[in-house]
């Protein structure tokens, strides 16, 4: 980092933020573990590199993984993680090891054991302010600490129910929610009405927005399709729908679900990039930003990798938001490229950042990343002499603060 990244990374660490996504588990889900170190990392994206999944935990020994690891010194995944035991635990390596393995874990332990590690962490040395939380392992459980987080409603479940056998990328069933709930659905209306449901109760009990990760399980073009044609996937027999039936279905729910967020004032937010078959550039979205002009809809991981797409399309859709969320992790050099881009195209405005993460570890590195991508490109924007440095101090309170607040708050309570 030249002086001026320095700087402003000094003054965007110490900075209120707006975290504009997390998964995080309970702590004590990780203090249980007897190989603390090893549960952080099997819930993290090193799991994903190295056991080429999709989230679930590697099933790795800790000899596996400290073997494997040799093999992908150089990635994000990994440097991510190393970036937040350095900032936490003071780790002086950058690499983990046979011979440092059992000091930082234990450090960590002691760490749980002692502190409560979100406020200690995220709210007391990060200073966020809120975290946005997506619980997607709990279909409409919205019980969350709001001193801290404010839930959203994941509404991927939703587009598999057109049979109770159907399950979205994380296994999740909307009849799980209608169980619990004791909610009959025996035809078409009253599934929808199950989704007006939910979407009710989120409403009464504060949910900041809709999530769509919809992306792992197709592509993101999303075409109008009457209830008639939609109802037939509905209807089948288990097993029995086509593929075009099953399309047919969802992308009626997409419309519906947009349509609902109209109506009650709800952002939303769309994974887009890494997905199914890599049918999930953002710029397969633009219909629905033509259509739904009145929905704030925020684009998450810079559609990585066409991170051109995103700022190309915000100029255009002023109720279309950009999140850096993730995608620092997934290529720290895209993210740059990225953020200049946006920052040229948006000005600073409608740009947002978020960490992604299981656990406080990976939440901390995550955000780290987040601020010195930042740190890094309004530095060289100073340096340059392309802007002030008080501007590109304006600017980095507008992506940590000013502008998720403008997304997920509602005109009054701002």
């Amino acid at each position: 980092m030249n002086k001026f990244s320095q700087e402003l990374f000094s003054l965007f660490l110490e900075s209120p933020k707006i975290d504009t996504h997390e998964h995080l588990l309970p702590p004590k889900q990780f203090r249980e573990n007897p190989d603390i170190l090893l549960s952080i990392l099997e819930r993290s994206y090193l799991s994903w590199i190295l056991s080429g999944t999709t989230g679930k935990s590697s099933g790795l020994t800790r000899e596996e993984l400290l073997s494997r690891l040799k093999t992908i010194p150089a990635s994000s995944f990994y440097r991510y993680l190393i970036r937040a035991f350095q900032f936490m635990y003071e780790f002086r390596e950058n690499s983990l090891n046979r011979e440092n393995w059992e000091g930082l874990s234990q450090q960590i332990r002691e760490s749980y054991e002692k502190d409560d590690m979100i406020k200690k962490w995220l709210s007391g040395r990060l200073n966020i302010q809120k975290i946005i939380l997506d619980r997607y392992w709990i279909v409409g459980d919205f019980q969350v600490d709001r001193e801290i987080f404010s839930p959203v409603l994941r509404l991927d479940p939703f587009f598999f129910g057109y049979s109770r056998e159907a399950r979205d990328h994380d296994g999740q069933s909307p009849y799980f929610y209608a169980d619990r709930e004791g909610i009959q659905v025996e035809t078409f209306s009253e599934y929808l009405s199950l989704i007006d449901h939910i979407l009710q109760k989120g409403m009464r009990e504060g949910i900041s927005a809709l999530k769509l990760a919809i992306a792992y399980d197709r592509g993101l073009s999303f075409k109008q399709v009457t209830r008639t044609k939609a109802e037939v996937a509905f209807y089948r027999k288990a097993g029995e729908e086509t593929p075009e039936e099953i399309a047919n279905f969802q992308d009626f729910i997409f419309h519906y679900s947009f349509q609902k967020a109209e109506e009650l004032g709800l952002p939303v937010q769309i994974h887009t990039g890494p997905g199914k078959a890599f049918q999930t550039a953002p710029s397969l979205l633009g219909p629905i930003l033509e259509e739904y002009r009145t929905v704030k809809v925020s684009l998450f991981h810079g559609g990585f990798p066409w991170v051109g797409e995103p700022g190309a399309m915000a100029l255009f859709y002023p109720h279309l938001y950009l999140d850096l969320v993730w995608l620092p992790l997934l290529s720290p050099a895209f993210s740059r490229l990225a953020l200049r881009e946006w920052l040229e195209t948006t000005g600073g405005a409608r740009i947002m950042m978020g960490g992604d993460s299981w656990n406080v570890e990976g939440a901390v590195g995550s955000i780290l990343f987040n601020l010195e991508t930042m740190a890094q490109v309004l530095g060289e924007m100073v340096d340059t002499g392309y802007l002030s440095m008080n501007e590109a101090q304006e600017i980095g309170k507008m992506i940590l603060w000013d502008n998720p607040r403008e997304f997920f708050l509602p005109p009054q309570e701002k």
